[in-house]
C-alpha cells in the first residue's frame, strides 16, 4: 500500500506545482545588439551600451526598449509569450483535467521575451545587407575582411534563394494555370469506393454493392489547349480492405483492373472529364462449400470530377459504369460500376 500511495503523492505534487513552477526561473536574460558604432538602450530606467545582456523579471507586461544613437532614436515594444514548457510540459497533467495548465495560468514564470533582439540603425538596406549586419552584430565581429566575406556569402545565398523562389513560383503558377502542351503525371492512392455487381454475374443473386478501399492507380493528362486536355489512366481496385493477392477468409473477393481514356475541361481549379472505360474483372467466391473464379472483361464509360486543393493535390468523385460484358457464356449488355472518392497527386 505504501508504494501506490507514494506514487500518487508524487503525481499530485507535480500536477499542482506545474512545469513553469518547477523548471522556470523568475528571471531571464535577453541579448540586444545593433549595427550602429555607438548605441544604447534604456530599459526600466536603466541605460545599457550595446551590445548588452540584460537580466529581466518574467511577466505578462510588454517590455519597452528605448533606443538611441548618433543616427536614430526610437522605442521598440517586445511582447511576452508563453514558453514551450507551458504547452509541452503540462501534457502529463491532461488526465487530471489539465491541472498544470490552470496553475501555470496564474504563474508569471510561464512568460518569456524574445531572447535575441536586433535593432537596425541603417535605412535602405537590402535584405542580404540586413541579414549580414544582424549576423555580424550578434557575434561582435570586428575584422573588416571577415565582415566583407560574410556580406558576400549572404548576398550569394540570397541571390540563389531569390532565383530558386522565382523558379518555384513559376512552376506553381503553371500547375494552377496549365497551358497548351503541358503534360502532368498523376498517381492515385487508395480511397473509399463502391464496386457494383450485376445480378447476371454468376457469383451474386441480385445487384449488390461492395465497399472497398484498397488499390492504386497512375496516369497522365495532356493539355492540348489552356482549358482542354486528354487523360489516360490505369487503376486497380479491390472490393475489400486488404492488400491484393493476400489469402483471406472473405466469401467474395473481386479485383477490377481499369483503363480509362477521357476528354477533360478545366475551369479555374475545377476539372471534369468523360470518356470510355475498359475493365477486367476477376472475382473469387464460395458457393455450396466450393470455390469458384469468374473472369470477364467489360466496356463502359468513365467520368471524373476533381477540385484542385494545392498545386499537386486533387480531390473529387469518379464514376465508371460498365454497360457491356464479354464473357465466354452469357455475354451482352450488363450494368456494373465503380463509384467513389478520387484523390490524386499531379506532378
Amino acid at each position: 500500500m505504501k508504494t501506490p500511495f507514494k506514487i500518487s503523492a508524487i503525481l499530485l505534487t507535480v500536477s499542482l506545482t506545474s512545469c513553469s513552477t518547477i523548471f522556470r526561473t523568475k528571471t531571464q536574460t535577453i541579448n540586444v545588439f545593433s549595427n550602429a558604432d555607438k548605441a544604447q538602450i534604456t530599459v526600466n530606467d536603466s541605460v545599457y551600451a550595446l551590445p548588452a545582456k540584460i537580466k529581466l523579471l518574467r511577466g505578462k507586461k510588454p517590455l519597452t526598449l528605448s533606443y538611441q544613437s548618433n543616427n536614430k532614436q526610437f522605442d521598440t515594444v517586445v511582447l511576452p509569450k508563453s514558453g514551450p514548457l507551458f504547452y509541452l510540459g503540462n501534457i502529463v497533467t491532461s488526465p487530471l483535467f489539465g491541472v498544470g495548465y490552470w496553475v501555470d495560468l496564474t504563474n508569471k514564470k510561464r512568460y518569456q521575451y524574445k531572447k535575441n533582439i536586433f535593432l537596425n540603425d541603417k535605412d535602405g538596406l537590402e535584405i542580404y545587407e540586413y541579414k549580414a549586419d544582424k549576423y555580424i552584430a550578434k557575434r561582435e565581429i570586428t575584422d573588416s575582411l571577415k565582415q566583407v566575406e560574410i556580406l558576400e556569402k549572404i548576398k550569394k545565398h540570397e541571390e540563389a534563394t531569390v532565383i530558386k523562389k522565382q523558379k518555384n513560383d513559376a512552376i506553381e503558377f503553371k500547375r494552377f494555370n496549365p497551358t497548351a502542351g503541358t503534360f502532368r503525371f498523376n498517381i492515385q492512392p487508395p480511397t473509399l469506393f463502391l464496386m457494383g455487381f450485376s445480378s447476371k454475374n454468376t457469383n451474386v443473386d441480385y445487384f449488390s454493392n461492395s465497399v472497398g478501399g484498397m488499390g492504386f492507380g497512375f496516369g497522365g493528362d495532356y493539355y492540348y489547349s489552356n482549358k482542354r486536355f486528354f487523360s489516360m489512366e490505369l487503376s486497380h481496385r479491390i472490393n475489400q480492405f486488404h492488400p491484393p493477392y493476400v489469402d483471406t477468409s472473405y466469401d467474395f473477393l473481386a479485383n477490377n483492373l481499369n483503363l480509362s481514356i477521357r476528354k477533360g475541361h478545366r475551369l479555374n481549379r475545377i476539372e471534369y472529364s468523360y470518356g470510355l472505360s475498359f475493365s477486367f474483372f476477376s472475382s473469387e467466391y464460395s458457393k455450396n462449400n466450393r470455390s469458384f473464379q469468374d473472369d470477364y472483361k467489360t466496356i463502359g464509360f468513365s467520368t471524373l470530377f476533381n477540385y484542385q486543393l494545392t498545386s499537386v493535390m486533387y480531390i473529387g468523385i469518379r464514376y465508371n459504369p460498365s454497360v457491356y460484358n464479354f464473357k465466354s457464356i452469357d455475354n451482352g449488355f450488363d450494368y456494373g460500376h465503380i463509384i467513389g472518392i478520387d484523390y490524386r497527386l499531379k506532378f
